[in-house]
């Protein structure tokens, strides 16, 4: 039998270079296959009889062309390495008569990987070869981590991949995810819109090359990690994730009690910092110099509260009282509020200075000054606890450099002006739920 074999084989090979230079030969390349080290993969090509299968073959795809199995209908299978053939390939046939010709590869290394060959041999029509690609290569995920920091209000777009496009091939999948807290949702797959959230209705859109768009950011977003996930193969991915910081520029608001003295000469000032985020630190100045704390005749206390909407409302409160004629009857105070922002920047927003006597309350020569950059909004901190009467002072916002920062002891000034009735300060109504701020 092992004579006979032989002598088939010789004659098969014979015959395929016989049939390929009179025949016409269909050649299919099959898609790349992918496989992990040490996993088993089954390589399966078919063909429909149409008259007459005269055999089918796999080869590893070599400098020799190395036959692994051959298949005959008159002699059976063959097999050119020393195992046995049915552990390594099988020959099945379908009842709409589609043959299915498959080669068992077990337990693979990375030796194994390369080209197979699979060669139907069928008459009248010819050769029909099909070439498949094994690559056998361990997982590889390339992780690329970035932080953005953005204002409120403001568009944020982050892209898919950074100087990678070179290396992308024109067949790969995305999918878009954001994580907040240890939850994860799912925002696009491949060009479908997936996530249902209302945190990100009308919020959220995807560009060209595969960038997400986020319009406008808001408070919730900051500690949100947005993440691209490209695979490119099934053993090869990367992902980039993008953790979003948020700021928002504070509104300073200040008042002082415009209430007849009592006997203890005492004057109340309220500096209200309003959409803060993240948190900032309110300082004084009285006549020009910095308070470090509270001092003699002088207190301060300071509140703070997180608001529904997410920003913080802080309340710092100075109370002075003139204690007899070794003091000045006259005082200038304001406040003034150091609040990060973005790329290491402090926003330094101040209030107009107000300056008041322990008879009556002067109104300051200087003009209220603006906010570059922001909308402010003129209440006041809305408590039970305090009903001022009095001077309502708008901010001045400027950026400096954290690194070299200073506390900058005269506020800027601009053309606004404010409205006095009967030798008092109008009130200024609150119009904001304290609960809600």
């Amino acid at each position: 039998m092992g004579r006979k074999w032989t002598y088939c084989v010789v004659y098969t090979i014979i015959q395929i270079q016989f049939f390929r230079g009179v025949w016409e030969e269909l050649f299919n390349v099959g898609d790349d296959v992918y496989a992990l080290p040490g996993s088993d993969i089954n390589l399966t090509c078919q063909t429909k009889e149409k008259n007459f299968l005269v055999q089918m073959q796999w080869s590893k795809v070599t400098d020799k062309n190395d036959m692994i199995a051959l298949y005959h209908p008159q002699y059976g299978l063959y097999c050119g390495q020393e195992h046995a053939c049915e552990s390594q390939v099988a020959a099945t046939e379908t009842e709409k008569g589609v043959t299915n010709w498959t080669l068992y590869l077990r337990n693979i290394s990375s030796a194994l990987g390369g080209k197979y060959e699979c060669i139907f041999t069928l008459y009248p029509e010819g050769i029909k070869t099909t070439v498949y690609n094994l690559i056998v290569e361990p997982y590889t995920q390339d992780e690329h981590n970035y932080t953005i920091e953005i204002e409120t209000n403001r568009t944020l777009e982050i892209p898919c991949f950074q100087n990678t496009s070179s290396e992308i091939p024109p067949r790969f999948t995305f999918s878009w995810l954001v994580e907040k807290d240890g939850v994860e949702e799912v925002l696009f797959t491949h060009h479908h819109h997936v996530n249902n959230s209302t945190s990100f209705k009308g919020r959220i859109r995807l560009g060209g090359d595969y960038r997400l768009h986020l319009s406008p950011v808001q408070i919730q977003d900051d500690g949100r990690t947005f993440s691209c996930h490209l695979t490119v193969n099934p053993l090869k991915a990367w992902k980039m994730s993008t953790t979003v910081k948020v700021f928002a520029k504070p509104e300073i608001l200040m008042t002082v009690e415009n209430s007849t003295m009592d006997v203890l000469g005492e004057r109340v000032f309220t500096c209200l910092l309003k959409n803060v985020f993240p948190k900032a630190n309110i300082t004084w100045f009285i006549d020009g110099r910095f308070l470090q704390g509270n001092e003699e005749g002088i207190y301060i206390t300071n509140e703070e509260k997180n608001c529904s909407s997410g920003f913080w409302e802080l309340k710092s409160v100075l109370t002075r009282m003139h204690s007899g004629p070794s003091q000045s009857n006259n005082m200038t105070a304001w406040c003034m509020a150091l609040s990060p922002g973005p790329r290491n920047k402090m926003w330094n927003t101040s209030s107009q200075p107000i300056t008041v006597s322990f008879d009556s309350v002067i109104a300051p020569t200087k003009h209220l000054p603006t906010v570059t950059g922001s909308t402010l909004g003129t209440q006041p901190f809305s408590d039970a606890g305090v009903s001022p009467t009095g001077y309502l002072a708008t901010p001045s916002v400027t950026i400096v450099d954290e690194n070299g920062l200073t506390p900058d002891a005269t506020p800027q000034t601009s053309n606004s002006s404010m409205t006095t009735k009967d030798g008092n300060y109008l009130e200024a109504s609150s119009g904001t739920d304290a609960k809600n701020c």
